[in-house]
């Protein structure tokens, strides 16, 4: 811990002398594509760094548009190691009708880069659109797959203080208008000691190095940003990483690749535990060994106690330990790590009343009754829940260090003389954090509030014709009253009538609300982010705008 604690800036995270792997990338999730040590990442992120800087001052944004591979990683430091200001944004995939591009374009709109980044397959591929869209077309493209390795013996070190701004965190696409979080170097090595120190186990007593970790999120995201591209040089672990897609495709991969390492910490998403206890047949299951996976650092959206349980009781089969849950809550405002539960306790469920959550307090009850809440660990001083007594629903108010400088070029309420508004809702009970929902997705019926996440579980678990992980439930204020609408992705040939019926009894029965309108979809229409989660900000335009069907 003594190197870390000397970092000044990410620039000094590498040693040019390490040899140790530091990444290895699984294109297909089985077979290794791609490795490079901490010293060969160093030298391609130095030169890529000179190129840079040949043609951009310090302070310059460049778009960093990458599919998933190694060559983000050293175009993300080499823009560090030029003062190049890196923006991650989820890859082109060389069609004009992917939301991506006109995502991007509204990145562009923020930020006003000059750099465009990628790599010569990806130019190649998406070199039509690029040339089709004026505020990518005026960019200087950099193919850093291309740049001379021997470049990096002109290396300089730039001007950089821990206050400078390191990259710009822009969200993963379900809140609408895009923001990108002004996050300093010394927002980002704070946020990786907290996570180092909060992820503390036994082993590391006995002098054992951390395990090599598991990613499949991808890299603009700030979880895979973190977890697979920071964390592993900080830590000293090798990240073995694979596409995002593979994943979805065969949740099994993810498991697999942890079963073969022995010791591995892996980070997800609530869906993806969701997914694989779904997914991952009797039969696959068989062979997995799941004993050696330390640290099950699950984060991103709401933790549910349902799929924590369903999760532990397929996979316990597999070796698989409930103590190496540990729910956490953050946001990329605050880099990405605000508190998780303590490793090696497993997650720590309070049962409460619904009806009194649903009037802001958190009453507890006795089994088998209640909501169950899922705590995000103890509640750390940097965390206030905004006029709230202990068991009363408030904002979660977040500061300290990992906080980031703002949204770059705004002047956002949620960031106020070193306290950031986060937007969620939650409570502290018995020294812990239960995190809610988030504010200004809370639906309100007759005085009571609902969040849209307990309303789509309830939904989908109605009939068997609904997809898993697809219904999106929006509240619709009509002027009069707010409306519950559930859009749902129902399988084909399914009964609608019986299909409709089903949601609304279900959530009429288990929430007391009245469903106006169920708009059955063909599987595949609700639109998702790079990591999985509900874009309910364009569910919600698209139903308003487009004759009220997605």
């Amino acid at each position: 811990m003594s190197t870390r604690t000397r970092l000044h800036t990410l620039l000094d995270l590498c040693d040019p002398e390490d040899g140790r792997r530091a990444f290895a990338f699984f294109a297909d999730g089985r077979t290794e594509w791609d490795a490079v040590t901490v010293s060969e990442v160093d030298k391609r992120a130095r030169a890529i760094a000179v190129v840079l800087a040949d043609v951009a001052s310090p302070g310059t944004r460049a778009l960093l548009c990458f599919e998933p591979g190694l060559d983000f990683h050293a175009a993300f430091l080499g823009c560090l190691y030029a003062g190049i200001i890196a923006v991650p944004v989820a890859p082109l995939d060389g069609t004009r009708t992917s939301l991506k591009v006109g995502r991007i374009e509204s990145v562009v709109a923020s930020c006003d880069p000059e750099l465009l980044l990628s790599n010569g397959m990806t130019f190649a591929k998406c070199l039509p659109i690029i040339e089709e869209t004026p505020p990518l077309a005026a960019l200087v493209r950099v193919a850093v797959d291309e740049v001379d390795p021997s470049h990096a013996t002109r290396w300089r070190r730039p001007d950089i203080k821990p206050e400078t701004v390191a990259y710009l965190q822009y969200s993963s696409g379900s809140t609408g208008e895009p923001k990108g979080v002004a996050l300093t170097h010394d927002n980002v090595l704070h946020n990786l000691a907290l996570i180092h120190e909060n992820l503390r186990r036994p082993s590391d007593g006995d002098g054992l190095p951390r395990p090599p970790s598991v990613s499949w999120l991808p890299s603009h995201y700030n979880m895979g940003l973190i977890g697979g591209v920071l964390d592993p040089l900080y830590s000293g672990r090798t990240a073995h990483l694979f596409p995002a897609a593979v994943f979805v495709r065969s949740p099994l991969s993810w498991l697999r690749m942890i079963s073969q390492l022995g010791r591995a910490d892996s980070c997800a998403p609530n869906f993806a535990l969701d997914l694989c206890a779904r997914r991952v047949s009797d039969a696959q299951l068989t062979g997995l060994d799941l004993s050696g996976w330390e640290v099950a650092l699950i984060g991103g959206e709401p933790v549910r106690a349902a799929t924590l349980d369903r999760f532990c009781e397929v996979f316990g089969r597999a070796g698989f330990r409930r103590e190496a849950l540990v729910p956490g809550y953050g946001l990329a405002e605050s880099t990405v790590m605000v508190t998780c539960a303590p490793v090696g306790e497993g997650p720590a469920v309070l049962r409460v009343d619904p009806g009194e959550l649903a009037r802001g307090r958190a009453v507890p009850v006795e089994p088998p009754g209640g909501r169950r809440l899922v705590s995000s660990g103890p509640l750390p001083e940097s965390v206030v829940i905004a006029g709230a007594a202990e068991g009363e629903v408030g904002e979660i108010l977040v500061s300290g260090p990992s906080v980031g400088l703002g949204y770059w070029e705004r002047d956002d309420p949620a960031f106020h003389a070193g306290v950031l508004r986060t937007g969620d809702l939650g409570f502290a009970f018995d020294g812990e954090l239960f995190v809610t929902g988030r504010a200004k997705e809370v639906i309100i019926v007759a005085g009571a509030n609902h969040h849209p996440h307990d309303l789509e579980a309830t939904a989908e678990a109605a009939h068997l014709a609904i997809r898993p992980l697809g219904c999106c439930v929006l509240g619709i204020d009509d002027g009069t009253e707010e409306r519950v609408v559930v859009l749902a992705e129902v399988m084909p040939d399914a009964p609608a009538e019986e299909v409709e019926m089903a949601v609304r009894r279900a959530v009429h029965t288990g929430h007391g609300v009245r469903v106006h309108e169920v708009v059955q979809l063909p599987p595949g229409t609700l639109p998702l982010t790079a990591s999985g989660k509900l874009q309910r900000q364009a569910c919600r335009a698209t139903y308003l705008g487009v004759g009220q069907r997605p």
